[in-house]
């Protein structure tokens, strides 16, 4: 395998960011209503469509450049500057999730706050 092909590069890095952040293929591949062996293929070194890269950047908070290979730097260019209680939280594991939505509901109950 060349390590220096952009493919590869791709794979590494999706895999690497899949499971520090404790994450499953099926995690991903439901991101984008697709199977676990899609996941793996992308892992194993085929580059997905350009849309779904992207989303996986956003979903990563990494740049389009660093999950193909072509940047160390894994912060995006032009970072979000819209951050509040409803910033997304789905690229972390579905047990997080669920502990923040119950952390959530805690707060609403705790401050008088319907949905």
């Amino acid at each position: 395998m060349d390590e220096n092909n952009l493919a590869v590069k791709f794979g590494k890095r999706l895999r690497h960011l899949r499971l520090e952040r404790g994450l499953v293929q099926e995690d991903i591949g439901a991101w984008f209503n697709m199977r676990k062996s899609t996941v793996s293929q992308w892992e194993s070194g085929r580059i997905p469509h350009p849309t779904i890269i992207a989303e996986l950047a956003r979903r990563f908070h990494v740049s389009a450049d660093y999950l193909l290979g072509l940047s160390d730097t894994l912060a995006p260019a032009f970072p979000s500057v819209t951050l509040c209680a409803e910033e997304s939280a789905d690229y972390l594991p579905r047990e997080a999730q669920e502990r923040i939505e119950e952390f959530k509901e805690l707060l609403r109950l705790k401050y008088g706050h319907k949905k």
